[in-house]
């Protein structure tokens, strides 16, 4: 029987969460060598190709994905083994800001789930947009975010990538002939500048309609035909319709959702949260 290597897993893992093998290698106190070494190994036991290669960085194949996402659940739970019959339980407390959308869409169900697994982990959650969360992370008043992408912020680990949808309510009747009503996130939100940025490119009169703080905002503005928005597919409700490219809306392309930790060394805390958030946010499929 054909058995994966823990130590290459451990080793592949490491190199997608640096960003790059010269980084794993100084988070696995190894050289570059030896953590090149193992991921050959592992591309060789397998017999494919994990990562594309380029000057600088790499992408993940199709398979190193698939594996990339067994690995991180092999290696959890082999910590969450060694914690059920340890001595010395995980305890500390974790930071941890999110914007609220992501909050339903991604934690909602997992966050019992974690404090059974580690009850002595105190977790104070700050819900904010994107642009605050990456203010709080730097000021050093939170340890851990997940938040949509920023050019201008560096270090993070991009967990999750989904198409943007235009939204509306189910009976609502869209009409580009007309200034378009809109219900946005306040100012610094990347969906708000995304959406305003194509309108604009595309001469497409808009105005706002609803500026929200939160999601309830959303629910509110949408399912009552008050407004149209664009979200992430995970954050499309049941009770809305996606708005189809022939009604005369510009492309959005995807937003790209990014893990950051504070810089320097983080609690052991911290760590086993921010793997819980991973891989509870890479793996949930939208149906």
């Amino acid at each position: 029987m054909k058995r994966l290597d823990f130590g290459q897993l451990a080793t592949f893992v490491a190199i997608v969460d640096a960003g790059s093998i010269t980084k794993a290698a100084a988070s696995l106190h190894r050289t570059q060598a030896a953590v090149s070494i193992q991921l050959k190994k592992l591309e060789e036991g397998t017999g494919k190709q994990l990562l594309n290669r380029s000057y600088n960085q790499f992408t993940l194949t199709h398979e190193g994905e698939i594996l990339l996402s067994y690995a991180r659940k092999i290696l959890n739970l082999s910590e969450e083994a060694f914690n059920a019959i340890s001595d010395e339980e995980v305890s500390g407390v974790v930071r941890f800001g999110i914007p609220d959308g992501y909050a339903r869409a991604y934690i909602l169900n997992s966050l019992k789930q974690f404090i059974s697994r580690f009850p002595k982990i105190r977790i104070q959650i700050k819900n904010d947009n994107s642009h605050n969360l990456y203010q709080s992370l730097r000021e050093g008043e939170l340890d851990l975010i997940l938040a949509t992408r920023d050019p201008k912020e560096s270090g993070g680990q991009l967990v999750r990538r989904e198409k943007i949808c235009w939204v509306a309510a189910k009976d609502y009747q869209l009409d580009i002939s007309q200034p378009i009503p809109l219900a946005l996130y306040e100012q610094g939100c990347a969906y708000r500048h995304n959406i305003v940025e194509k309108l604009n490119q595309n001469e497409k009169d808009w105005f706002v309609s609803f500026e929200c703080q939160g999601v309830t905002g959303f629910d509110i503005a949408i399912t009552n035909g008050l407004a149209i928005s664009a979200l992430s597919e995970s954050l499309v409700k049941d009770e809305w319709r996606v708005i189809k490219p022939s009604e005369g809306l510009p492309d959005l392309g995807e937003i790209e959702i990014e893990l950051h930790m504070s810089p320097g060394d983080v609690s052991e805390a911290v760590r086993c949260f921010a793997d819980e958030i991973r891989n509870q946010v890479s793996n949930i499929q939208v149906s």
